[in-house]
């Protein structure tokens, strides 16, 4: 059974969604592996700039999220219908414990900031 606690946590921001999925199960005797993922939706009007966004924003919060690992997923239009989203950030940590200092870190609000005035921020949200 698992911990609902420890398995979603959702917030959004006009920038994007942000989820937290972890695997763990309240009988776990090792701590299980967490993930944080940010959605960046995709609608009309909306600007992402995606060699921005992984050449300079996700080294960026890596360094100060200190994440175990980033898996990058990039929205694909199918035919004429755009893509649901421009993109998705996965990231991965070792522990509960590991996310909450990421979190907790104040460079975190810096990054937020960055985000909203950033070429990947949709203004108009």
């Amino acid at each position: 059974m698992q911990d609902r606690r420890d398995f979603i946590l959702g917030a959004g921001t006009s920038v994007g969604a942000m989820t937290l999925a972890s695997c763990a199960t309240t009988n776990a005797a090792a701590e299980a592996p967490v993930s944080f993922n940010v959605i960046y939706p995709n609608h009309e009007g909306a600007r992402f700039d995606t060699a921005y966004y992984k050449d300079t924003h996700i080294p960026l919060v890596m360094r100060v999220m200190n994440a175990a690992s980033v898996t990058l997923t990039e929205g694909v239009p199918m035919g004429a219908t755009p893509a649901p989203f421009a993109m998705i950030a996965h990231f991965q940590f070792a522990s509960a414990e590991a996310l909450d200092a990421a979190l907790a870190n104040p460079a975190m609000a810096e990054l937020r900031a960055m985000s909203h005035a950033s070429p990947t921020s949709d203004r108009r949200s």
